[in-house]
């Protein structure tokens, strides 16, 4: 099964574009990098829905493919930062940084998603000099909120930006958020975000 972040390679461009009308860029760029990435949306009937990324910050065109149609599947957490690099050193240079964090963490598994994630797939030029690291946190248990205090805490001191996302079975928290003591947080689901109680308050009652 795919997930949210996931990059699929597809097994054949020419017959997706084919399929409905795109905006222009998106053809030159699925031939160039025939990727997509997997939205957070409900997949029903072997149907994923993906998103398709630009040069630019304001191109995203969301579609949807078959799972017959996939070539390859890369998740954030399959990419080995300490083998690939992007075209910016500052990038590589917290990429290593966050995981000698994460060494320290060996129950969790990450990943860099994103532009950073997108460009070391594909070595497809994604990130520029002022680009942040989008960084995916996976768990299956709910997560300790010193866990993600110290987390938060180390990568704050990094010299790049660093956007952390805390997926869980039921969806996304910012790890950021999760950090505080917030009663309520914002949960990105599949069907959308909502207002729920935050799940490390469960482990103190």
């Amino acid at each position: 099964m795919v997930r949210v972040h996931d990059l699929v390679e597809l097994k054949d461009v020419e017959g997706f574009l084919s399929k409905e009308t795109f905006p222009d860029w998106v053809y030159s760029v699925l031939r160039e990098a025939p990727f997509v990435v997997v939205r957070r949306a409900p997949q029903m009937d072997g149907i994923i829905p993906v998103g398709i990324r630009g040069n630019h910050r304001s191109q995203r065109c969301a579609s949807a493919i078959n799972m017959t149609e996939m070539k390859q599947c890369f998740s954030p957490e399959s990419i080995k930062v300490k083998e690939v690099k992007t075209s910016i050193d500052l990038i590589n240079i917290g990429l290593i940084q966050i995981q000698n964090i994460m060494d320290d963490f060996p129950d969790l598994t990450w990943g860099p998603a994103g532009s950073v994630g997108f460009e070391l797939v594909t070595s497809y030029p994604a990130t520029h000099k002022n680009s942040d690291i989008d960084m995916v946190i996976r768990t299956n248990r709910i997560l300790e909120q010193s866990v993600a205090q110290k987390i938060v805490e180390l990568l704050n001191v990094l010299s790049i930006n660093v956007d952390a996302l805390l997926e869980t079975n039921q969806g996304a928290f910012a790890l950021a958020e999760y950090a505080t003591n917030c009663e309520k947080l914002i949960l990105r689901s599949s069907v959308g975000p909502k207002l729920v109680y935050h799940p490390a308050f469960q482990l103190q009652s």
